[in-house]
């Protein structure tokens, strides 16, 4: 069972009196949080601070900050041992209990998760949170998103935690709907910068080398010497395959710069899809060595088989293009917990941990990188893009003992909605 109500709360005694006037500190906690989101335009980080703060005052283990985009609920700040699996977080419109907090825009609070049907998102954060508290952030009578707190401890939030937390929203709600419009701006313009450059930078290339390649085949072709002729047509095929494959990720950097990411996800099966596209790859780099190892009795996972392909094409593309041409790629698919996870490995140039997340980043490349091959610097933030549209995650981290991996993990499908 759950409750749902703005101030008589389920396992709150009827002889509790009346909630007690606050702290001075906690008067000061408003105040420092009202301070810091009236000063600060970075979105993630007034969210970040304002649970930073919130740790010191309320007995929680842990909390998060999602805010709406779209049909999604994307949590932008976690803190507490479970903030790995919080973050970054998206949860599709419908009736889970966060979505009936924002919708209705009444608090929730759960005393004892195991006395109710309600299921928390993330493997670890399911066994260890008992207390569970939320409440809306509303901007001109809409929800806009929702702050929750939790707690390993059974019955640990009370009505004055839910008040605090009510006016702390009110005092965010403001700050928040203009740093997110001035955060959406930001990228909306770098968005459309990226797509400006890669078409007037990146596709000059291989149109210029098929035009090129075209125009002398039909002027000379019938003079060219057999082997010629064959590697002529084999440098047209791979400069359209590569213009193929920029316009893919420029369709993506367009529906991102336009806010629409959201995908239909639908059953899938990775094994598949990855066999063929590692087929596709091994027949479109001859005497690149491509292994696939596939767990048995793999899930089905929740995604768009477009775009799962897209993601694995770019990967692999990435893995060769920094990777000696004699060093094997492994591509390794598994069960995760209640995610299927698969990772590519080379033995290529490796990564520094400090780059570990800005790899992901609109045109970043490392110094190391652009050293040894050309780019556009998008490829991995287009499947940034696609993976956390389809309701996983990405990451990218050192080899053993060399290389890299890269990784990305979708959702198991279930049969049952999540509550939250």
């Amino acid at each position: 069972m759950y409750l749902c109500r703005v101030r008589k709360l389920e396992g709150t005694p009827d002889d509790a009196g009346p909630i007690a006037p606050w702290s001075p500190l906690t008067s000061q906690l408003i105040i420092d949080i009202a301070s810091a989101a009236a000063g600060e335009r970075e979105l993630d980080q007034i969210l970040h601070e304002t649970l930073d703060r919130l740790r010191f005052e309320m007995p929680l283990t842990g909390g998060s900050i999602a805010l709406v985009q779209g049909d999604e609920l994307v949590s932008r700040a976690a803190i507490g041992p479970f903030a790995d699996e919080a973050l970054g977080q998206r949860v599709r419109r419908g009736p889970g209990l966060s979505w009936r907090v924002v919708e209705t825009l009444e608090p929730c609070l759960l005393p004892d998760m195991r006395a109710s049907e309600a299921v928390i998102r993330g493997p670890k954060a399911r066994q260890a949170i008992r207390s569970w508290l939320a409440v809306p952030i509303v901007r001109r009578g809409r929800g806009i998103g929702l702050l929750e707190i939790d707690s390993t401890q059974p019955n640990a939030f009370s009505a004055a935690d839910m008040e605090l937390l009510e006016t702390i929203v009110r005092v965010l709600s403001g700050p928040v709907e203009l740093a997110d419009h001035y955060a959406a701006e930001q990228r909306a313009n770098q968005l459309r910068d990226a797509f400006i450059g890669v078409i007037s930078h990146e596709l000059r290339t291989p149109i210029t080398t098929i035009y090129g390649l075209s125009k002398m085949l039909r002027q000379r072709g019938a003079g060219l010497d057999p082997d010629v002729m064959v590697s002529t047509i084999e440098d047209v095929e791979a400069e359209a395959d590569r213009l193929q494959r920029l316009v893919e990720d420029l369709l993506v950097l367009s529906r991102a710069e336009r806010g629409a990411m959201d995908i239909e996800g639908e059953p899938l099966g990775m094994a598949r899809i990855l066999r063929r596209v590692v087929e596709a790859e091994r027949a479109r780099l001859p005497g690149r060595v491509i292994e696939l190892q596939a767990a048995e009795g793999l899930p089905l996972v929740i995604g768009e088989e477009t775009y799962v392909e897209q993601v694995v094409r770019n990967l692999l593309t990435n893995a060769a293009k920094y990777a000696h041409p004699s060093a094997p790629i492994v591509v390794v698919v598994e069960t995760v917990e209640e995610e299927v996870v698969t990772r590519v490995l080379d033995e290529g140039i490796g990564i520094a941990n400090g780059d570990t997340e800005r790899v992901f980043e609109l045109f970043y490349r490392s110094s190391s990188a652009t050293r040894m091959a050309g780019g556009a610097g998008i490829g991995l933030f287009v499947c940034r893009q696609l993976v956390e549209a389809m309701g996983g995650r990405i990451w990218a981290a050192p080899g053993s003992p060399a290389g890299t991996e890269v990784a990305f993990a979708l959702p198991a499908h279930r049969e049952e909605d999540s509550a939250s």
